[in-house]
């Protein structure tokens, strides 16, 4: 069945270009806006620092540590903004997801001006939907690695060797991303129930953990795939990237312009993989 909403949500996802051309212009617009800020910030303070050439050839761990040393005042107030800027960027989210989750529920509506008045029109509730399972991924996150970062210490002291405890937090790493995708596969069923039944907040949430602990390989085979797909995204951007070297204007450009592509088809199969939860748990009510 998961099978059948694959292929169902990467046909009819891809149809939606238009809607996610959108989100793209969105979200490059916003990229745009905070990094000339940060262009503005840089640029005044040490635009003529030669520590700058240095950056661009690579990462270098002490060039970076003498660059925030030097110019760390210039640094810290962007790092203070950050708060405000992810502030800004959960509530975009929260918008943009509710014109995407609407379209991927109902393909045949799925156009620009059904996007701008479903993403205003569940945002509320949506956002309320959001801030529950950001909170139940900080708890999960806490759960995990407060104890590892408690048990550092002895833990050295104890194994004969520091290899066991990298392998402990390896281990942990990966039952996180497996808990925070599955938490993620659990808000989507949570805006997809509220969206078709108009029950609460408190009802959605606990019938999407219903609805998932009954079909949760499904669901999570699918989440593989798209996961997969968008990983290969970002391995072909960075082999391309290294492989250009950025070593001339052109060649900048050229990257810049392969960037946003990838950024658009990105989108496209967030798109693809919210259609096939979408059609999925129609199949599995």
């Amino acid at each position: 069945m998961w099978r059948k909403a694959l292929q169902y949500g990467i046909k009819t996802g891809s149809r939606q270009w238009r809607v996610t051309g959108i989100v793209y212009f969105l979200q490059f617009c916003l990229a745009l806006t905070i990094g000339m800020q940060v262009y503005e910030v840089l640029q005044a303070s040490i635009g003529s620092s030669l520590e700058v050439n240095k950056l661009m050839s690579g990462y270098d761990h002490t060039v970076i540590t003498d660059f925030l040393k030097v110019h760390g005042a210039s640094v810290s107030p962007l790092i203070g903004q950050m708060r405000w800027i992810l502030l800004v960027w959960l509530l975009f989210s929260v918008f943009i997801n509710g014109g995407l989750l609407y379209c991927a529920d109902n393909p045949e509506e799925a156009k620009a001006s059904v996007f701008w008045k479903t993403g205003a029109w569940l945002f509320f509730p949506y956002l309320k939907i959001a801030l529950l399972f950001l909170a139940f991924a900080a708890l999960l996150v806490a759960a995990f690695f407060l104890p590892l970062a408690a048990a550092f210490q002895p833990a050295i002291q104890h194994f004969p060797s520091e290899v066991y405890f990298v392998w402990i937090c390896f281990l942990s790493i990966f039952l996180v991303f497996l808990g925070l995708a599955k938490l993620f596969i659990m808000s989507v069923l949570s805006r997809f129930h509220y969206l078709r039944k108009r029950d609460s907040v408190f009802k959605s949430v606990l019938y999407a953990f219903k609805q998932f602990r009954r079909n949760w390989k499904r669901y999570l085979g699918v989440m593989l795939v798209f996961g997969v797909m968008q990983l290969f995204l970002l391995g072909v951007y960075m082999f391309i990237e290294a492989f250009t070297g950025m070593r001339s204007p052109l060649l900048i450009l050229f990257v810049f312009l392969i960037q946003q592509a990838f950024a658009f088809v990105r989108v496209l199969v967030r798109q693809m993989m919210y259609t096939s939860l979408a059609h999925l748990s129609r199949e599995t009510t």
